[in-house]
């Protein structure tokens, strides 16, 4: 894939999540997809289940790339997702907060145009700290 095709990717991904449109990662992941994140889950099922995770606890959600480097067929891309918390996530209740933030990384391997091997690195202190302020 080049750069267009993977920024194009990683838009898809992030779109499917803010949607919650988790049939999408039929067509982003293989059906035997690693998700070392989740305990080594070997199936898209992991994929399908965390988006609708995200999107059941945040509503108006938008997501966009910050950062994207490619080395061959490994990309490394991070994103941030912001919305209005409205069900419990990362065991914290909804605050009164308008937005809140999520940011995260993705190292995934791509054979095929799909998804074989991925890892996310939340950063869950930052949410936590927004919990924390309100």
């Amino acid at each position: 894939m080049n750069r267009n095709q993977i920024e194009s990717f990683t838009a898809r991904w992030l779109a499917a999540v803010c949607a919650g449109n988790s049939q999408e990662f039929e067509h982003l992941t293989a059906e035997t997809s690693i998700d070392t994140g989740t305990g080594l889950a070997t199936s898209r099922a992991a994929f399908q289940e965390r988006a609708r995770a995200v999107f059941a606890a945040f509503e108006a959600l938008e997501g966009r790339v910050t950062d994207l480097v490619i080395d061959g067929d490994r990309i490394a891309w991070r994103w941030v997702l912001t919305g209005r918390q409205r069900a419990t996530f990362l065991g914290q209740a909804p605050t009164n907060a308008q937005q809140k933030r999520l940011v995260g990384v993705n190292f995934q391997r791509l054979t095929g145009g799909v998804v074989t091997e991925h890892y996310t690195l939340l950063d869950t202190t930052d949410f936590l700290q927004q919990n924390a302020s309100g």
